[in-house]
């Protein structure tokens, strides 16, 4: 048995036999093949009342350990759907050490009729068999399942949600010791709202000794069908409302701001969106292409964890959004630095379908031909349209002022009041600010310690080429396949640069040049002319550790900025993420990711 850690989630020999799915581990089935639906609603839906519950909590949420085929989660989704709660959301979040393979949870759930058409739709979004977290938004935002491939200990450790009811269904704890042991309880406790409630088909005295242990209020009741016992049971406490707002207002229209919009909207929030440009789009989310994929580490960082859950739900959310070219991502092991970590890489077992070593079919998409360059190679990965990304992304029925920028804003009992380019002025309860460059102009985060890096695209034509790319590839920039017929290079990063519109030639050079030169031999014809070439400028925003910036600076004012060169894959889930922070929803990133994120650390670094 192969057990779950930062680089792959756990794996266990299972059997699958007329319809019965059995771990060999630990000697366990999934569920009954009998009467595994009813079995799970007597047990978890009806053990939390859940029910009754729904229909007065306009947001709920569950946690569950042990995901395994999604029984649970789709009979509640079920439950959820049938009660047409139109102003009610829930938050879904399982803890899952050893996933189930798609093919293998679709042999189960097409026994069952009365969830088939959830499990079609549910299948289409199920992520790759990664470690981390995955975030799942379905109901149009209504429903979000978040799992979390990881041991369950750790993961609840570095979580900070908290959970109206449990759902805890880890196998037999006569066999499964592990999930069902004190400190996993305790975490539970700790995660469990003031009257939060669990529920679990267990009744073995040291389960029930546990949760006592822990805090909650134990009792056994009648088992399903001949189980004489199972237990269930409450934490102390009053339920606590979060604040609702009703105000609004996002500055900057890119991708951060697009991301957050849409997250705000899912909820049933209509935000405001200030942008000092005519349209949306027209700052670093401007380019004609961008490239998708992740940074990721060869130790479990913070950053590589959050590089990995952004990449995934970004680059699901561009390819449903239809801005996502059919295309991978191939990294070449150039500089040397480069190189020493891919091969480190390599050697740690990632998953296949995250990473893989670079072929000689993947070689001759780039060029025609076969080559001497290595590298690694990310199928899931690929290039994007950013422009319609956010554009797509922007909800259609909320209201955006074009052409004005923020002036000033100060606060006030009621929120703040924002004060524009034409001295209008604007009352919201909630500011968010996603602007970038313009951080240094406004007055509460001109102390921040940031770093404005001007960046230059080179636009070519295709009919330049004489083998065309069929998929972007990185070096000391990057190079993608042609959109509208112009192939994108990039990037230079000009630091501590006066800030100008203009092309410069001399960037253009730069990229160029950093084409490797047994490529650019094989792509271009001999006598091409690369003078004089087109392109786009755009200031970058980053910090002095590379992570960005997202959460909360003052009273009911929050940013999501300094996303540098990763905006297309950082800002969408992130965008999620603040909007939950804003609402009082639970959020997936882990404790050690959202220290990495806050904006204030940001701040300290320029106070000293």
């Amino acid at each position: 048995m192969k057990k779950p850690n930062y680089i792959s989630p756990g794996d266990f020999s299972t059997t699958f036999f007329d319809g019965v799915l059995r771990s060999k581990e630990f000697d366990d089935i999934y569920f009954s093949p009998i009467n595994g639906e009813e079995e799970s609603n007597y047990v978890f839906l009806e053990g939390n009342n859940l029910k009754e519950r729904l229909l007065i909590n306009n947001n709920f949420t569950i946690g569950e350990l042990g995901f395994g085929t999604g029984l649970n989660f789709l009979l509640t989704w079920k439950l959820f759907n049938d009660l047409k709660l139109n102003d009610s959301y829930l938050d879904y979040i399982s803890i899952e050490g050893y996933p189930l393979p798609i093919n293998q949870i679709n042999k189960i759930h097409e026994r069952h009729p009365k969830l088939i058409k959830l499990w079609i739709e549910l299948k289409k979004e199920m992520p790759p068999l990664w470690s981390g977290t995955h975030r799942i938004i379905l109901n149009k935002g209504r429903v979000r399942l978040t799992l979390i491939y990881s041991d369950a200990l750790e993961a609840l450790k570095l979580s900070n949600f908290t959970v109206n009811a449990w759902f805890l269904d880890g196998f037999n704890p006569n066999k499964n010791k592990d999930i069902w042991s004190m400190d996993v309880m305790w975490e539970v406790y700790r995660l469990t709202k003031p009257s939060g409630t669990f529920a679990t088909f267990s009744s073995a005295g040291f389960v029930r000794k546990n949760l006592e242990k822990a805090g909650f209020n134990v009792k056994k009741i009648k088992g399903f069908n001949f189980k004489k016992e199972m237990s269930i049971g409450k934490k102390k406490g009053k339920i606590q409302q979060n604040k609702i707002f009703s105000k609004y207002v996002i500055v900057g229209g890119g991708i951060a701001g697009a991301s957050i919009a849409q997250a705000l909207r899912q909820r049933g929030q209509s935000p405001l969106v200030i942008e000092k440009n005519v349209k949306l789009a027209q700052g670093a989310s401007g380019n004609i292409a961008a490239v998708q994929y992740p940074r990721l580490a060869t130790v479990n960082t913070p950053a590589g964890r959050l590089s990995l859950s952004c990449y995934r739900f970004s680059r699901n959310l561009a390819k449903k959004l239809g801005v996502a070219i059919n295309d991978k991502s191939i990294i070449f092991s150039t500089p040397e630095r480069e190189a020493i970590k891919h091969n480190k890489l390599l050697s740690q077992g990632w998953p296949k379908d995250l990473m893989r070593k670079i072929s000689k079919e993947d070689k001759l998409a780039i060029a025609n031909f076969d080559f001497n360059l290595n590298g690694i190679v990310h199928d899931y990965g690929g290039t994007i349209e950013p422009v319609k990304f956010v554009n797509n992304l922007m909800p259609d029925d909320i209201e955006i002022i074009f052409g004005k920028e923020i002036y000033s804003f100060t606060q006030s009992t009621e929120g703040w009041t924002i004060t524009l380019s034409d001295k209008t002025k604007i009352k919201t309860e909630v500011l968010i600010l996603t602007c970038s460059d313009g951080l240094k102009k406004i007055k509460q985060t001109s102390v921040f310690n940031l770093q404005y890096t001007q960046g230059q695209v080179t636009h070519l034509d295709k009919n330049k080429f004489k083998n065309i790319p069929s998929t972007n590839f990185s070096f000391s920039g990057y190079l993608t396949p042609p959109i509208n017929g112009i192939v994108t290079v990039g990037a230079t990063f000009e630091k501590n640069s006066n800030e100008r519109s203009y092309i410069s030639e001399e960037a253009s050079n730069i990229n160029i040049n950093n084409i490797p030169n047994e490529i650019f031999r094989n792509i271009f014809p001999r006598n091409v002319n690369l003078n004089k070439l087109d392109g786009r400028v755009s200031m970058r925003v980053s910090t002095f550790d590379r992570m960005p910036m997202m959460g909360q600076i003052d009273d009911n004012l929050f940013i999501l900025s300094a996303l540098g060169a990763r905006g297309m894959i950082m800002a969408p889930l992130l965008g999620q993420e603040l909007s939950s922070i804003i609402l009082g929803l639970p959020i997936a990133l882990d404790d050690e990711i959202l220290k990495k994120c806050d904006p204030i650390r940001v701040e300290r670094s320029f106070l000293g």
